[in-house]
């Protein structure tokens, strides 16, 4: 325990009461490693993917037996991030593939409770190095398919690929900027950067080029303009309103200028077309299929499964293989056409309380793991319209999105424990015993 007090500076020695606090936790150095075997085995496709991701989860449970006085409070706290699963177990009953639903359902309801174990035992600086240790790993892994990047390397699509490439070069760089990350990290995070950026430009994304520019200035304007403008009063709300003003400023125009096709333009720049690469075409079959039981979905794995023909269907406009298991590319319309509306808005809910959590620790607290968490749950969030990583299970934005919601539920923090009498000499200031 330390213990640490304002002492006044008088001529005379002094009985003063100092305040005593309680260190937080340190995990050992085999916890941490582990916790990065499991972030790599969700970051990157290994050999024996799906035993050893068994077998973690199986440690994670254990975590959860012995220390359930520390996590089940978390998880009462993090109760919307819960909603979702249960309904979707629920679905088991009118799901047509029990089996497959059943599976599915666990899968669902374990992917949270797995971040809220983790954020239990490990603090948010700790779980950002070990997330940092995964991507360089994940680097490492995917190296030897330098040659195969353009078309998604050891992925199955490139835009994942980039994607991924995307949260190495982030988590690199806040591991870079932060001053607290140990040394040899530091200069580990300086070569592995750019390799990361290298990467993700060989799979030709541009919207992950548009999200890595955007990431990499809002964590350098953290670093440097953020914390400085803050001992202006109210100078970031001014800024704030600035900006919104702006943006409102912005909008009005683009309404306005009614002969101007802005959006073709955009997507034009960033070598898109409106369709989105075909996509358009997926989510007009997908909507036909949520009106189908437009209340409850069809449950889970009641869509994609190779004894649908719908989904057979959906293949062949696709140019996928018959059986190939594909994905709506958006999210909300995977939730929609699996467990309808009331899913649909038990997860409006769950992205409504992420965003509050992520906003409201950004501004309590603008340190630089804050505004990462921020910067990568805004990544997560854009990328649920063009894509159904967010609807899935043990995946990295999945991790990032979770973790970065309960960042500040963590028990892990110093903690005050009480008071305590301290004889002191004058003119120390403050004292540490």
């Amino acid at each position: 325990m330390n213990i640490i007090s304002r002492i006044p500076t008088d001529k005379d020695s002094a009985l003063v009461m100092a305040n005593v606090y309680e260190e937080p936790r340190k995990p050992a150095y085999w916890e941490q490693a582990l916790l990065s075997v499991w972030f790599l085995n969700t970051f990157v496709p290994l050999p024996l993917e799906t035993p050893l991701r068994y077998l973690i989860v199986l440690w994670f449970l254990y975590q959860f037996v012995l220390f359930k006085e520390q996590i089940i409070p978390v998880v009462l706290k993090a109760w919307p991030l819960f909603l979702l699963p249960i309904f979707g177990l629920a679905s088991v009953v009118w799901a047509p593939y029990f089996g497959a639903a059943v599976r599915a359902g666990v899968l669902l309801m374990l992917t949270p409770l797995v971040a809220v174990i983790i954020i239990s035992r490990f603090d948010i600086s700790t779980v950002l190095r070990c997330l940092f240790f995964a991507s360089v790993l994940a680097l490492v892994i995917c190296a030897p398919y330098y040659s195969t990047m353009y078309w998604g390397g050891p992925f199955p699509q490139k835009n994942y690929f980039a994607q991924q490439m995307l949260f190495a070069a982030l988590l690199s760089f806040t591991t870079l900027l932060n001053e607290k990350s140990w040394p040899w990290t530091r200069a580990l995070a300086a070569v592995a950067f750019p390799v990361a950026l290298l990467f993700m430009l060989r799979a030709p994304s541009a919207t992950a080029i548009v999200f890595a520019a955007v990431g990499i200035t809002g964590l350098l304007g953290v670093k440097f303009v953020w914390g400085s403008i803050s001992r202006v009063r109210h100078l970031r709300s001014l800024l704030l309103i600035m900006v919104g003003g702006l943006v409102l400023l912005g909008g009005m125009i683009v309404v306005n200028e009614t002969n101007q096709n802005y959006l073709t333009d955009f997507l034009a720049a960033l070598g898109k077309d409106t369709t989105f690469t075909g996509r358009t075409t997926i989510w007009a079959a997908g909507r036909h299929a949520a009106e189908q039981s437009p209340i409850l979905g069809t449950g889970l794995e009641g869509f994609w499964n190779i004894s649908n023909g719908a989904a057979q269907s959906i293949n062949e406009l696709d140019y996928k293989p018959y059986g190939t298991k594909l994905t709506f590319h958006n999210a909300y319309l995977e939730v929609r056409v699996h467990l309808g509306y009331i899913g649909l808005a038990l997860y409006l809910l769950m992205w409504a309380w992420c965003g509050y959590r992520l906003f409201s620790q950004f501004f309590r607290k603008s340190s630089l793991e804050m505004s990462a968490m921020l910067v990568f749950g805004g990544i997560v969030f854009i990328s649920t319209f063009t894509e159904s990583f967010a609807w899935s299970t043990f995946n990295t934005p999945l991790n990032l999105l979770y973790l970065g919601a309960l960042a500040t539920l963590s028990p892990v923090r110093r903690k005050l424990v009480g008071q305590a009498p301290v004889y002191v000499n004058s003119g120390m200031g403050y004292v540490k015993a």
